[in-house]
């Protein structure tokens, strides 16, 4: 089937594999995609998402941030997905965990090794239900807390301290970036998925995840797509950086912001404008009218 391209949707590099359905659930990423700079998504992004509940699709968003910090951007945008937290290791649907991979306390041990033996060149965060705790307290980090909504619970010396609760998530606050490749390289050895990640909110501040190994965001869009009967080819994805790749391989259209760097671009199928010009607004208008059959 053949879509038509608005003026102001352009080709990606994978435009020319492009075969898609009318999207019928659309996942966007939510720091520098649906959120720029500012704490919350702007009047023109939630005006798109209210037009494309109106024509019927599913909008849900896939992001690394926790449960707690993401139920503002919920209530502001009334879209009750599916979603995907944690950067996959947990995929909602209104306020019911579907599906979830988790870390293992053993695993936690390893994480919290390896952060240490950066020597303050990076702490960690360690995410439960309800919150997260951290290996030191880094006021270097304060910016990144105040996008969680929330101080850490505290500091976390070992696993053991966690008495059994569910760990869907770790991430790494880089405060020498140069330090990635190193904890990428200890990650992966691990035998867990290393995914870079960042946010406008927190610019020079990057960040890794750490997760179970079949949790990435992907795997969850594939999954919430066939929790609520939706073919791959009838999903779109809307994502901006490194994290955003695996749902943009599955996604059957797949839309990269204009900011997003080159590589992103050239795994989507399709460009639209940059954050700052809402261009997540302007790719769920682009679902619609071709929903519609325009």
């Amino acid at each position: 089937m053949s879509l038509d391209l608005p003026s102001d949707v352009r080709p990606g590099g994978r435009y020319g594999s492009w075969q898609p359905e009318p999207p019928a659930y659309v996942v966007c990423d939510v720091d520098g995609t649906l959120i720029g700079p500012q704490d919350e998504a702007s009047s023109e992004v939630v005006a798109a998402v209210g037009r494309a509940r109106a024509a019927g699709l599913r909008v849900g968003f896939a992001t690394g941030r926790m449960r707690v910090a993401t139920e503002s951007l919920r209530r502001q945008l009334g879209a009750p997905g599916p979603h995907v937290l944690h950067n996959g290791a947990e995929v909602r649907d209104g306020t019911r965990t579907i599906a979830a991979w988790s870390l293992t306390a053993p695993q936690v041990d390893d994480l919290l090794e390896l952060v240490r033996s950066l020597e303050a060149r990076a702490y960690l965060e360690v995410y439960t239900d309800t919150g997260f705790l951290v290996s030191s307290w880094d006021e270097r980090a304060r910016p990144h807390w105040r996008i969680l909504g929330q101080e850490p619970d505290g500091v976390l010396a070992s696993a053991v301290e966690l008495d059994g609760q569910v760990l869907p998530k770790a991430t790494f606050a880089l405060f020498e970036p140069e330090v990635q490749a190193e904890l990428i390289e200890g990650v992966t050895r691990l035998g867990l998925l290393a995914g870079p990640a960042g946010s406008p909110l927190t610019p020079g501040l990057p960040y890794l995840n750490a997760t179970h190994p079949d949790a990435d965001k992907g795997r969850s869009l594939a999954r919430a797509a066939a929790h609520i009967g939706v073919p791959m080819a009838a999903t779109a994805a809307v994502g901006d950086a490194d994290n955003d790749l695996s749902m943009l391989a599955v996604a059957g259209t797949a839309i990269a912001m204009g900011q997003a760097p080159a590589h992103v671009r050239a795994a989507a199928h399709l460009v639209v404008p940059d954050v700052d010009a809402h261009g997540v607004a302007v790719a769920l208008d682009a679902c619609i009218g071709w929903r519609r059959g325009r």
